[in-house]
């Protein structure tokens, strides 16, 4: 859970040596220190503990994947994949816990930016469309069942949910 924080104070602490390296010794002998620092640093706010979280999310630990979501402070410093998996396990986050307007947002927005895989895409467009379906805006729903259809999906369970959902929907439309 401190992976982040621990990330940047290693971040942070190479740099520090950097400079106590530069000022006693020269540059020389402290731009690789600069350098590492830097990556560092950049793979933190970069990339965050985003992929970590979607890998509790996908083991079904939903209480520690929000808690490593929420250490991340500043989502739009996110590359643009990991902003979309931010929201992507945010709006899971927020169906687990029965906020459904705060995922169909939060799932809206990682469908906007575009997961990497056909599968995810098509999972955020069924939960998007199931929110729908809860809320009797059965035309919206079918939307994004159809959206869900579109994306190239070989997930068995994807198939099987969208198969229940035009079911659901066939008298309601």
């Amino acid at each position: 859970m401190f992976l982040a924080r621990i990330r940047f104070l290693i971040g942070i602490v190479i740099l520090v040596l950097g400079a106590l390296i530069h000022f006693n010794v020269g540059i020389g002998s402290a731009w690789y220190m600069y350098l590492a620092g830097i990556i560092i640093l950049a793979t933190h706010f970069l990339f965050g503990n985003v992929m970590l979280a979607f890998g509790k999310l996908n083991k079904g630990e939903v209480d520690a994947a929000e808690d490593l979501i929420l250490q991340i402070k500043r989502p739009d410093f996110l590359l643009k994949t990991h902003q979309a998996y931010y929201y992507f396990v945010l709006g899971m986050v927020a169906l687990q816990k029965k906020q459904a307007g705060f995922a169909e947002q939060h799932l809206k927005q990682a469908l906007n930016l575009g997961l990497r895989t056909d599968t995810d895409n098509a999972l955020v467009a069924i939960n998007i469309a199931h929110v729908h379906f809860v809320k009797k805006e059965y035309k919206l729903a079918n939307e994004f069942r159809v959206k869900a259809d579109s994306f190239n999906s070989n997930d068995l369970l994807i198939k099987e949910n969208l198969k229940k959902l035009e079911g659901a929907l066939k008298g309601r439309l």
